[in-house]
């Protein structure tokens, strides 16, 4: 016990430092943020000495931050320049954008490496070619909602884009740091006319950005307040934007907020937006989330029908720690060679922990800071084969039939170099040369599951795991897109991992129609419909036949009012409902 306590301590003090590191801290030069002539748009800054060194990148955020300016706030098709922000939660969200003057890269003329944040320490110098070497912010203004829809359309068709690159930040940071952090991802991961990422927007909460045991807590607390905010900011976006697709980062603490702000975005998506309105490509990084947590939401997850990327690591120490305060495995920890795998087409998991550098001792930032696993975090967006990619092929705790997933490998030399875990993969020469058509290929195609063995994760328990506990009933409305041609094999993905969680007491399932054809003949198309998927589930899943439980309801409880005759893709649906011993 005492032992134990010991290691507790030593971890602690670790993540979050001591005395002594705290007076180091306040020996070193002071970092400047701000450009000397801050308040001023990035682009009027501009000189004939400093444009082809400088890329000036706009940053649209959303946050629930205090946000402070001088005088009343703005109207809607307003704008003001701010004071600053508090790590408090404002209680609603607040719009705006920033200007960040970033130094190029070597590889176009520039002086900064791929992945690296220059930012100056103590005073800043007057020669333009030593300003030109240093990261900066320029501006950041809050402004009225039809103001910052106006500005993003701007950016948007300036960049010939229909793509928005979502950046959710993690633990320990503050606020004009992750507007530093967006603008570079957005850099670094862009291949210019290769692959669009997107236009930078960011979504920040209140983080303390201070590390200490109390502020860890406290971060905890506001991450989860800040979820109804996110959920508000990509209606925003989605609902007014000219936006077709949307790739999502979301590091450390900040998966908590985008998991559950997407839990409750996606519950009613297909009934605002319909199928395929909106592709999604989302990034998890060093996800501080509960495992059993994240695995219970996929379902509904299901919905966006998102690319997920799940990026792990087994050097990741302040992973370890939230453990040990949360007593539940985390969802980025590789956890040695038993990560969190889904059996879905649309997820993958991938062990970054052989090229994860540290970060302040702690190997919680190598989604951006290494600048190797950047190139890969490229691919998984573009949907690049993973044959494609520098990456291995390996199976849960090493087992012949385990479930699959990837580690990052420096000695593969992948299919394009574009994904190549080294800085120098693509210089511009090449930018410069290249075809204007994408070169990554068509989508990965997985191949399709195998026949599922028992629950790797329950099989084999993690050992930081704490006991497990009663599941709660897992819930997910089925969308059938052809009335006559009812497929229940295609829309396994969506429960089949569900039925394979736990011990499954009993399962429902109510079918629905449209008003398309007579009433008797919905009543049977929907009785056919749910013996259908009764069936398939027996037969693929081996659950028992007398849990399962059907009602066809033909098109007597429609979600959408139609007359008759009316082909309504939302009222032609099953609900499933799945309950755990």
């Amino acid at each position: 016990m005492n032992m134990r306590r010991v290691l507790f301590w030593l971890m602690i003090f670790s993540l979050f430092g001591g005395a002594f590191a705290t007076t180091l801290v306040a020996l070193q030069p002071k970092t400047t943020l701000h450009h000397p002539e801050f308040g001023t748009d990035c682009r009027e800054l501009l000189t004939g000495s400093t444009q082809d060194a400088v890329d000036c990148v706009r940053v649209f955020y959303g946050t629930n931050r205090k946000v402070r300016f001088d005088g009343a706030a703005p109207a809607a098709d307003g704008e003001i320049d701010t004071t600053g922000t508090e790590a408090e939660n404002a209680g609603e969200l607040h719009l705006g954008r920033a200007d960040v003057w970033l130094p190029k890269l070597i590889e176009e003329g520039g002086t900064r490496e791929r992945g690296e944040t220059p930012f100056l320490q103590g005073e800043v110098p007057e020669e333009d070619n030593e300003l030109v070497k240093y990261v900066f912010l320029t501006r950041i203004t809050k402004t009225g909602q039809e103001r910052f829809l106006m500005e993003l359309d701007d950016q948007l068709i300036e960049n010939n884009s229909y793509s928005a690159l979502l950046f959710v930040h993690g633990f320990n940071t503050p606020f004009e740091d992750a507007l530093i952090r967006s603008a570079q991802l957005s850099v670094d991961l862009s291949r210019r006319d290769l692959f669009d990422v997107g236009v930078p927007i960011l979504f920040s909460w209140p983080s303390a950005g201070k590390v200490s045991l109390g502020d860890y807590r406290g971060d905890q607390d506001r991450s989860i307040e800040a979820a109804p905010y996110l959920e508000e900011f990509l209606d925003i976006i989605i609902e007014n934007s000219d936006i077709d697709r949307i790739n999502i980062v979301a590091h450390s603490m900040g998966n908590r907020i985008l998991t559950k702000a997407l839990e409750d975005y996606a519950a009613d998506y297909l009934e605002r937006h319909g199928e395929g309105d909106i592709e999604f490509r989302i990034i998890l990084v060093a996800a501080d989330v509960d495992r059993e947590i994240f695995d219970q939401i996929t379902g509904v997850l299901d919905n966006l029908k998102a690319n997920v990327t799940i990026y792990t690591s087994d050097a990741d120490r302040a992973l370890h720690v939230s453990e040990i305060v949360n007593q539940k495995l985390r969802l980025g920890d590789t956890d040695g060679n038993k990560p969190y795998i889904r059996r879905n087409e649309f997820y993958e998991t991938v062990d970054a922990t052989g090229v994860a550098t540290e970060l302040f001792g702690l190997g919680h930032n190598y989604y951006s800071d290494n600048p190797f696993i950047l190139g890969d975090m490229l691919c998984a967006m573009a949907e690049a084969n993973p044959e494609d990619r520098a990456l291995e092929r390996l199976r849960f705790g090493a087992l012949d039939d385990g479930d699959e997933y990837f580690r990052v490998n420096a000695e593969i030399a992948p299919g394009y170099e574009e994904c190549s875990l080294f800085r120098d993969a693509f210089p511009l020469t090449d930018v410069s040369q290249a075809p204007a058509d994408a070169r990554f290929g068509p989508a990965r195609e997985m191949a399709p599951p195998p026949p599922p063995p028992p629950p790797v994760m329950e099989e084999a328990p993690a050992p930081r795991s704490a006991p497990p506990t009663a599941l709660p009933p897992f819930y997910v409305v089925i969308y059938v897109n052809d009335r006559d041609d009812f497929d229940p094999e295609s829309l396994a993905p969506q429960f089949m991992p569900a039925l394979a969680r736990g011990d499954v007491s009993s399962v429902t399932i109510r079918a629905h129609t449209d008003t398309v054809g007579s009433d008797e003949d919905n009543q049977a198309r929907t009785r056919g419909w749910a013996d259908a998927l009764k069936a398939y589930i027996v037969n693929a899943a081996g659950v028992e036949p007398d849990i399962i439980v059907t009602e066809a309801l033909g098109e007597a409880q429609p979600v959408e009012a139609t007359d008759d005759e009316v082909d309504e893709p939302l009222n032609r649906r099953i609900e499933l409902m799945i309950e755990y011993e």
